[in-house]
């Protein structure tokens, strides 16, 4: 595998650099979940969340946006051994990486009903009558 390395840090940083640009232009999923993530952010600088909480989010967005990285990676992968021909092994394979990515969502999506919901109904109750 010594003809796949890379000569020094910088071209190391390209290469993944290539790799985020490449799931960015490819995988509607990812730019989804990115577009999803910007909202997220925003909806944390309004409820003024501080600055651990931020960071608690910022952890979960990435760790949505790391498990379709490694999905899209075991897809490219998967599909080039196979060839494209259908394959239950295939079929298991790459189910079981979507699988990873879903388990991500949901745990993510519990820890943002965790950290916003306090803030949403306090947010609600400004404009609701009492």
């Amino acid at each position: 595998m010594k003809k796949y390395r890379h000569k020094n840090t910088i071209s190391s940083f390209m290469a993944a650099q290539r790799g985020l640009m490449l799931a960015i232009k490819s995988q509607r999923n990812f730019r989804v979940g990115f577009l999803i993530a910007l909202i997220v952010l925003a909806a944390g600088i309004l409820l003024k969340f501080s600055f651990v909480k931020m960071a608690v989010v910022v952890l979960a967005i990435g760790f949505v946006l790391f498990a379709e990285l490694i999905n899209t990676a075991v897809e490219f992968v998967v599909d080039t051994y196979f060839k494209r021909k259908y394959s239950e092994m295939a079929k298991m394979t790459k189910d079981i990486a979507a699988g990873a990515v879903l388990l991500a969502i949901y745990i993510s999506a519990l820890v943002g009903v965790l950290l916003f919901l306090p803030g949403i109904i306090k947010y609600l109750q400004y404009f609701l009558p009492a």
